[in-house]
């Protein structure tokens, strides 16, 4: 008896030590997933490949469990993932550009439609005045790039907050916060460097 017991210890000991595990930092909350069935799985997640010829989207979010099991998902079936403390929300947009709106030649917004494209928006901040970053590959220089966008919680929409030198979109941002006249005034005078600070600057004060 004491012999079979030793035998199926040994095993199961063997059997454990034989997984390859993923070497995580102490403190460290995983990635995970969550699926539109409200399936949770967690993690290390890849939802994008660098490479030096070549960097790209991966058709499938992938994920690595803490035993090294490898696992992926379509991306029509996840509603979320979050990777190195970053949530990102699945949202199926169509893009809407107007000629000569408000004095600009272009104006760009984001609205969620059922039948639009899906993306994965990075989410920087929540509020009544939330931030999302949208990602995409630039591939002149193969390098992930992205784009500030802003969303008040009763619209269906986004609108990009900073043009394509990463600059805050004085005129679209002030605009698009015409309830804030105070908002409005920092913006014209340049006292915001960076989006999050009128982000934080409307949910504080405009609300």
């Amino acid at each position: 008896m004491k012999v079979r017991r030793y035998l199926f210890c040994l095993v199961v000991t063997l059997y454990l030590t034989s997984c390859r595990t993923i070497a995580l930092p102490e403190n460290v909350p995983l990635d995970h997933i969550v699926l539109i069935t409200g399936e949770k799985f967690y993690g290390k997640v890849d939802y994008f490949k660098e490479g030096f010829a070549l960097s790209e989207f991966y058709g499938r979010i992938r994920l690595t469990d803490v035993n090294g099991r490898k696992r992926s998902f379509k991306r029509k079936k996840v509603l979320s993932f979050n990777v190195n403390g970053y949530d990102y929300k699945s949202y199926t947009l169509n893009e809407e550009t107007k000629l000569f709106k408000n004095g600009r030649f272009l104006d760009t917004e984001y609205h969620i439609f059922q039948d639009g494209v899906q993306h994965f928006l990075k989410v920087i901040s929540k509020g009544t005045l939330s931030h999302y970053e949208l990602e995409w590959i630039d591939h002149d220089n193969n390098d992930l790039e992205s784009i500030g966008l802003i969303k008040k919680t009763e619209d269906n929409f986004f609108i990009p907050a900073e043009n394509i030198r990463s600059q805050i979109a004085k005129k679209a941002v002030s605009d698009y916060l015409s309830d804030c006249p105070e908002a409005q005034k920092k913006i014209a005078e340049k006292d915001f460097k960076y989006v999050f600070q009128v982000v934080d600057f409307y949910n504080k004060n405009c609300n």
